[in-house]
């Protein structure tokens, strides 16, 4: 298989609605709200402009020239938990799942958060989420402590090294 990442376009905000109108989908995001076109409209832009100010964003997943979902790293901007931090997150339609496209994803996205000299990511992830709790586990994160969402829902913040920061600056690690 091969999973290729890109920036986000205008036109995969209607893929990501189609992709993500789904509760299962759903389950473990937030609230679980589904979210409409124009919500996802909102969430390119902002992912095109954090790819132009760092190089970093949700980046598409594209599972041939097909789009399965996101993945990538942006900072946690949520008023709890690592704020400010590199988080590493996916989500993909239902019918992506079980193939090892999040993994192989969640890797090209940490390839490019280091080669970019980001020194550690944490991911956030509900703790009955098994799935998503295997990927970040398969991509080297380590549980680093238990939180409570507002919503009081249980999640783990999950971390890695990515590169360690020398006297000359960020170096690979």
């Amino acid at each position: 298989m091969t999973v290729r990442l890109r920036v986000p376009t205008t036109e995969d905000a209607d893929v990501w609605a189609a992709l993500f109108d789904d509760a299962e989908v759903m389950r473990y995001v937030g609230t679980g709200e589904v979210r409409d076109r124009a919500w996802y409209a909102a969430f390119v832009e902002r992912q095109q402009e954090l790819a132009g100010s760092t190089g970093l964003c949700l980046f598409s997943v594209l599972v041939g020239d097909e789009v399965a979902g996101f993945t990538g790293v942006q900072p946690w901007t949520q008023p709890w938990g690592p704020t400010g931090v590199p988080e590493v997150g996916w989500r993909l339609g239902r019918r992506f799942w079980g193939r090892g496209t999040a993994t192989e994803a969640g890797r090209t996205a940490l390839d490019r958060a280091r080669a970019l000299g980001v020194p550690r990511v944490v991911a956030v992830v509900h703790a009955e989420n098994a799935a998503s709790l295997a990927v970040a586990r398969k991509l080297g994160l380590t549980e680093e402590r238990a939180l409570r969402a507002p919503s009081g829902a249980p999640v783990l913040q999950l971390g890695a090294v990515l590169a360690e920061r020398g006297a000359d600056g960020p170096a690979s690690g």
